[in-house]
């Protein structure tokens, strides 16, 4: 909550505090409430767990008010070493947020969402991004498949996440990669598996299928970037 009001108070529409709630957390976060000018209020914590929709919300929520989509075609424009995420077909607001948080843990170059309806950039997906949407752009393109294409003219190489794949450990990752990760239900379109100049994978236990999609995002990530310096800080 204070990450929201520090990084993203221009969004931040009200502030939910649980009844009773008290200590010096609670104090900290009313006193950063009201410097900011925000709206707040007092509630029964039953409407904070259906304000959360089964989210941990430790006595206190706020209704942000969307963040908007970035460019996609910025994204393909920095120079050096850059990893984008995209998400093909992504219809979990939670799954959104965990790989948003995860891009700007890692500072990767932003987050592509495909499909006709991907979550919007508040309610649940801001929540688990714990204050890091505006740390990375998350842009929306129609199909995945055609951002990849015009990535690759760009300079990038285009990687699909696939069980069959090439365990990421044997696998020399390009420094300019768009890894592109299948929605929940349906996996990668084959649209997408079109451009694709390769398929990778993460070498699982014996029993063990596939990942959920925010953690399988997570340690190709890692993996991308254990192997390129992170960019110096500030640029």
């Amino acid at each position: 909550m204070l990450a929201a009001l520090e990084r993203e108070r221009a969004r931040v529409e009200v502030v939910w505090v649980a009844e009773g709630l008290s200590g010096a957390r609670a104090r900290q976060l009313l006193e950063a409430v009201r410097a900011a000018g925000v709206r707040y209020a007092s509630v029964p914590r039953r409407k904070l767990d259906l304000v959360a929709g089964g989210v941990a919300h430790n006595g206190t929520a706020a209704r942000l008010a969307p963040a908007p989509f970035a460019d996609p075609g910025a994204l393909l424009e920095r120079a050096g070493p850059l990893c984008l995420l995209g998400l093909d077909g992504l219809e979990d607001a939670h799954n959104l947020g965990a790989v948003v948080r995860t891009a700007a843990a890692l500072a990767l170059g932003g987050v592509v969402v495909a499909g006709p309806h991907p979550p919007p950039l508040g309610g649940a997906a801001a929540k688990v991004a714990a204050g890091t949407l505006s740390l990375v752009p998350v842009a929306h393109v129609g199909s995945l498949g055609d951002f990849a294409l015009t990535a690759k003219r760009s300079g990038f190489w285009v990687l699909g996440a696939d069980s069959r794949g090439t365990p990421v450990d044997e696998l020399e990752l390009p420094e300019r990669l768009l890894l592109c990760l299948g929605g929940e239900a349906s996996g990668l379109r084959a649209k997408t598996r079109r451009a694709l100049d390769g398929t990778v994978s993460i070498p699982l236990a014996p029993g063990v299928e596939s990942m959920n999609l925010s953690v399988a995002a997570g340690v190709l990530a890692w993996e991308w970037r254990r192997r390129f310096a992170r960019p110096p800080q500030g640029s």
